[in-house]
Order: structure tokens, then sequence, then C-alpha cells
């Protein structure tokens, strides 16, 4: 099973499993590109996307801090906007974000969304840290073995850098819901900011997320 038909299923049974009626929706952030990749209903998967097209939002910048992130949808912070915006036309009231390491350069990060307005229940923030590590957990066996297919059949040597980037920005397209030129512009804007070839940003993304996955690249594999 891909890995981001995985997730999606994660993040449902993940909010049967909270509970308190509480919605829940997975990004995975890898070299500097936000991807949403599981989602329990399209509403928290369409917070999650405003927020990966921005940049910028609780799951997002609980990840690039290291820290668990609560917040009221009604008093987010300015920068958050895209984020805010979608969240309260969706009714929601607040989120909570939990990321998990992955590896060097990726993380995953469980947003919680909820209508009510009040305090979270006790024990549910430990619970959705829980549930961010078993998603970290899931990318991170993808990844080896997509280093056992890189070790046993040379995958990535037979790939051009067109086709590699053609494939991820197909990837972005799809989980960011965002047009090619934004999708486009995301990849190269990490490459940039961390001094890599769009190519190795596009493989990393390719290898967490798709590769490997009963050879159902998102985006189709004829780009």
């Amino acid at each position: 099973m891909a890995l981001l038909r995985y997730l999606e299923e994660y993040a449902q049974r993940a909010a049967l499993v909270l509970g308190h009626g509480v919605e829940a929706s997975i990004t995975l952030r890898e070299h500097g590109v936000s991807l949403r990749a599981g989602s329990s209903t399209p509403g928290a998967g369409r917070c999650d996307q405003a927020e990966a097209r921005a940049d910028t939002g609780p799951c997002i910048d609980a990840m690039r801090d290291d820290v668990v992130l609560s917040t009221s949808v009604p008093t987010a912070p300015p920068a958050w906007e895209a984020w805010s915006t979608a969240a309260a036309r969706e009714g929601f009231a607040k989120a909570l974000a939990v990321p998990a390491a992955v590896g060097p350069g990726v993380r995953v990060a469980i947003n919680v969304y909820s209508v009510d307005d009040g305090e979270w229940p006790a024990g549910l923030a430990d619970a959705a840290s829980a549930s961010a590590r078993l998603a970290a957990d899931a990318v991170r066996l993808q990844l080896q073995f997509a280093d056992l297919g890189d070790a046993v059949a040379g995958f990535y040597r037979t790939m051009s850098d067109e086709a590699a980037v053609e494939q991820a920005v197909g990837v972005i397209m799809v989980s960011d819901d965002c047009t090619e030129e934004e999708a486009r512009r995301l990849l190269r804007s990490a490459a940039g900011q961390r001094g890599l070839a769009e190519r190795a940003v596009a493989e990393s993304i390719l290898r967490s997320l798709v590769i490997g996955g009963e050879g159902d690249a998102v985006g189709g594999t004829d780009r």
C-alpha cells in the first residue's frame, strides 16, 4: 500500500481513537516542502492544504520549532491567516498541532481540529503525540524500504532529473491542492533555501510518500 493511502486511513483511525468529536489531519515536511498527507475529513484536509500552500500555520510551525502548539482559530496569529480563514470556514474553533521526527530533514505532524472552543480533554495531547509518533514510524519504515530498493535495483539512477521533478510536482499538486505553478514554486524555494538541486528535493519527496507503494505514484508515472 502506498504511504499516502495508508496515512489517509491512519488519520481517519486517529480521529476515532482520539474521540471527543475531533478531526485529524497529517502533514509531512520534507526538506522544506510541506505536504498534506492524510485527513479524517475533507474539511480538515482543506485546512492543512491551505496551511501547506502558505507555508505557515500551527502544524508547520510545530514541525519547524519542535513544539506542541494549541491555538484558538479566532485568535490565531496574523501570519496564519490562510490557515485560520480555512479553519473558520470549516467551522473549527481550535486546533492542536503535534510534531514528531522521522529523520534528518523530515518531520510529520498531526493537526487535531475541534468545533468546541473549550479546553482540550485531559489526555488528548498525549494521545495525539502517540499518534504522531506512529505516523513518523510509518514514514521512517517507508524510507528504509526505499533505501533497500535503491541498493537492489538502483531505481533512481534510471530516472532523469526532469522525470523526478515532474513526478514530485504532481505529488505536491495533489497533496496540497495547488496549481502546477505553485507546486514548482514550493519545490524551487525549498531547494534554493537549502542549497540543493531541485532533483534532490524531488527525489526525497518521492521516496518518502510514493515510490515503493504498489507502483501507484500520485500524479501518474507518465508525467
